[in-house]
Parts: structure tokens; sequence; C-alpha cells
């Protein structure tokens, strides 16, 4: 057990880099790292007496692979992350949990479409054993803000390349944010300015944070980038007026911001139609049969090249995700795990999209652009049949 202000390599990235910003004086949760919650037993002895030095509680438990929050993967939401344990029972199982979730299905469907091993096999694997046992995920275990506004924030636009601070929050624990399950409110701010879209449909349209405020988190992400080196995917919260930095990793996407996008699904010159409009997440253009896939029950309809259109997708949807041409989501934004992975894996994505699961059906081939946020359909000319290959 290695306490957070003391975590190097050993830890993993994600707790390197909390290490690293606790002692240059940015507001980080106290915490400590289980290195090796698996093979070693001894930190369940020391695990009271830890949780009575960082207070009451509650905590969130959270994974710190070796192979995670790296400048070449993300493992966004992939590994296990469990909020508002109390009791050491409690923590103790979050740990486990978390400490072997490097081995469950959803990590081993990224491992795959990233092309690239995710830790090198345990020493106690059979040699016939086809997939690579993970060593024990290094976990952090920390004070859980209470957090009055909590999200993201990316030092470059995801999407253009940009070079502002694109910020995403919502009232609340930061979790909704990242998962993709609310309509995050979105800001920009370039040369000190602030700029904001207008108010997602359906909310009352206040503002959760005021330009004070989003300034203030813009300049934090500006002096973690510059502590850490190169554009940065920062998660926050506010809780009484205090900014605190809960995880801080590279922008994963770096060497694609700003380069020209995949090759656009109706350069062929065929008509289309809109059907719905939301926000480019993921650039690029695709086109496919599209499948609305309300639960894990719709799974096994899903084949290679469909378009995934759900209302939100959870780290259990990554499979999907691999095999996906595209995705469409109702809720989620530009910043969230779902579409930071859609970027990682080089498929377009558009969020935000309020009735994608109504308007779009089934088996309908759609043209889903990631940049403009568009998802369209090929329509028929006077005396011109519309083929596979103009979609």
């Amino acid at each position: 057990m290695i306490w957070l202000e003391a975590a190097d390599g050993r830890c993993g990235a994600k707790a390197a880099q909390l290490g690293r910003l606790l002692r240059t004086g940015f507001h980080v949760p106290a915490g400590f790292v289980v290195v090796d919650a698996l093979g070693d037993d001894s930190w369940a002895g020391e695990l009271e007496a830890a949780l009575r030095q960082l207070g009451p509680g509650p905590f969130a438990v959270r994974s710190s692979a070796m192979c995670e929050d790296g400048p070449e993967a993300s493992y966004a939401g992939q590994l296990d992350t469990t909020l508002g344990v109390t009791t050491p029972r409690e923590v103790a199982d979050a740990v486990r949990s978390c400490a072997a979730s490097g081995n469950t299905l959803r990590a081993l469907a990224y491992a795959a479409r990233r092309g690239h091993p995710r830790h090198p096999r345990h020493p106690t694997a059979e040699r016939s054993d086809p997939r690579p046992v993970p060593a024990s995920v290094p976990v952090i275990v920390q004070l859980l803000v209470p957090a009055d506004v909590s999200g993201v924030l990316f030092t470059r636009h995801p999407v253009t390349g940009g070079d502002a601070v694109i910020i995403e929050g919502a009232r609340g624990l930061g979790d909704q944010v990242v998962e993709g399950r609310v309509r995050p409110q979105r800001w920009a701010v370039s040369d000190h300015v602030v700029s904001a879209p207008a108010p997602a449909p359906g909310s009352d349209g206040e503002m959760v944070l005021t330009a004070g405020q989003v300034l203030d988190i813009a300049r934090t992400g500006r002096r973690v980038e510059a502590e850490l080196g190169g554009p940065q995917d920062v998660e926050w919260a506010l809780a009484d007026g205090v900014l605190w930095v809960l995880q801080a990793r590279p922008i994963t996407t770096t060497g694609l911001l700003g380069s020209p996008a995949t090759p656009d699904a109706r350069t062929s010159g065929a008509a289309v139609r809109l059907l719905v409009r939301g926000t480019g997440s993921s650039p690029g253009s695709a086109a496919g049969p599209a499948q609305v896939i309300d639960g894990l029950d719709d799974f096994d309809r899903f084949r290679p090249g469909d378009v995934l259109v759900c209302r939100a997708t959870s780290p259990a949807w990554t499979p999907l995700l691999a095999r996906a041409a595209a995705v469409v989501t109702e809720v989620g934004g530009i910043l969230s795990h779902t579409a930071i992975v859609a970027r990682e894996f080089g498929i377009p994505a558009v969020t935000g999209v309020s009735d994608a699961t109504t308007a779009l059906s089934n088996g309908e081939r759609v043209i889903v652009d990631g940049t403009d946020g568009t998802v369209s359909t090929a329509v028929h000319s006077p005396g011109r049949t519309i083929t596979e290959e103009d979609q």
C-alpha cells in the first residue's frame, strides 16, 4: 500500500500522474494505492487503519492499470470504478473487483481492437491459455469529492484539433458525464474568451457554471498540461468553491487531430436526406445499416459494419463498438468515454441525438458524419438507382 503523494510508476499511470499533481500543489483528493490486491493480501490488514486516516468517507475506488491512461491507449471506462463505498468491507470488495477487471470481455475487446497487448502474461498462466492473464491491476482508494458540479476538460478540441480548452459539466458527480448518461453543458475557452452553445434540448437552460468558474477550470487544465506535458484529458469537480483534479491523462488521439477525415460516404454524388442531427464527436463519415440496441439482449443481432444506435452505451458495450462502422447516441457529450473510444477506434460518432432510437429504423442504411454531427440516408434520383457503393 502506497500513499498517493508518494505514487510512482509502480502504481500505474493514473496514480503516478495524480501523485505528481498532488506534490506540485494541485487539489487532488487524498488517497492510497493498493499495488497488488490479488497477489499480496498484506494490504487487507492495513485497510481499516488507512481508511480511518483518510476520514469518514465515502470513498472512490478506481483502477490505475499499467496499460491505461497512456499516450496511445486510454482504456476509458474499460476497467472498474466504484463510487460511494463507506465501510472497510465494501472498500475491500471494490478493490478486489477493480484489481481483477483487466480480464473482462470489455477490456479484451478494447485491447484487440486497438491491436496491442494489454499486459505481459501473468507468470502463473498456463501456456495453452489463449488469453493473457493480467497481473493484478493497481487500485486507487480516495476520498469521494461531494461535487456540486463536475465533468471533463480537454486542452485541445477533440474533433477539430483546435487549440482551445473544451469543458463539459453537469450537476453532481462526474460519472454521469464520463459515462455519457446525460447531455452535459459545454464551453470552449480560447484566448480567455468563453463561448457556450445553446442549452441542450429539454434542459431548463440554467448554466451550471459561471463564466468565472469556466475560466478557472480552463486555467487549471492549462496548468496540468504544463506540468505533465502535452494535451491533457482532465476530470474535475467543484465542491464548496474548491476545484479538484480527479484524473489527468494524455489525449490519445492528438496525432489525428486536425488531420483529414476518413473518406466521406457521400462523395459519389448521390443525393442525401438528413434524418437527425446531434453533436459531431468523432470525425469522419461512414455508412451502414442502423441497428437500434436497447440492451444486452439485443447484442446477438449486431453484425460487423452495423451502425450502433442507442440511448447511451456502457463499458459492457465495447465489443459492439469494436465491430461498429459508426455510433449514434441520444445522450452523452464529446468528452464521454463512448466518444473517446470511438475516436481511438477511428469510427465516426454523433452524440446528443435526442430521438435517435425512434427516428432511425433497424436495417435502414444511414450515413453518419461524425464531423458535422449528422445522420442521413441516400435518396433515389429520377432515372438512377442508388447502389450500396453510393452509400
